[in-house]
């Protein structure tokens, strides 16, 4: 279990990996009504951002962009882990190509949420499925507003085999 200062760390480390054109309060979608199913009757708490985070996965993977387009906010950003900067543009087209490829519903590592007033983030460690791949640690950042969550910036690091911890000098 991670300590406050550790989570702390992680939250101040993901942000300044943050790109300097995003501002600082995020905006969420406004296309229209969003009344998908998987989207009702949110709450301000972890087990909301677990549905959400398996939703999202399970969105991409069926090629279903109307979920996306309501969870990403208008603003939505990226880092993947070969460093690449991609937009919702980006993210949703990338879903939309998966459509009618009756591709796996992927099996989701453990993710641990940290809720923080409107803000959260859920971070969890990816084993690639490719041999010569590393595993990414990812982090996604929701912010809520008008009473549902929306995703804007996520971000994705390759691990090394062996992984070094960093400690904060006492």
């Amino acid at each position: 279990m991670r300590t406050s200062r550790g989570i702390v760390s992680a939250i101040m480390a993901a942000l300044i990996c943050v790109p300097p054109s995003m501002p600082a309060h995020a905006q969420a979608q406004t296309n229209g009504v969003c009344n998908v199913p998987e989207l009702m009757n949110q709450q301000k708490d972890a087990a909301t951002i677990q549905h959400l985070e398996t939703s999202w996965n399970t969105a991409i993977a069926q090629g279903n962009a109307s979920f996306e387009d309501c969870l990403l906010s208008a603003d939505f950003m990226e880092i993947l882990s070969d460093g690449d900067l991609k937009t919702r543009t980006d993210e949703l087209g990338f879903t939309a190509k998966n459509k009618g490829r009756n591709k796996p519903i992927p099996r989701l590592p453990p993710i641990t949420v940290v809720v923080h007033g409107n803000v959260a983030m859920a971070y969890a460690t990816w084993t690639a499925t490719a041999a010569n791949r590393p595993p990414d640690k990812t982090v996604d950042f929701f912010i809520w507003e008008n009473g549902s969550w929306h995703v804007f910036f996520s971000q994705s690091t390759p691990v090394a085999a062996r992984q070094v911890s960093f400690r904060w000098p006492i």
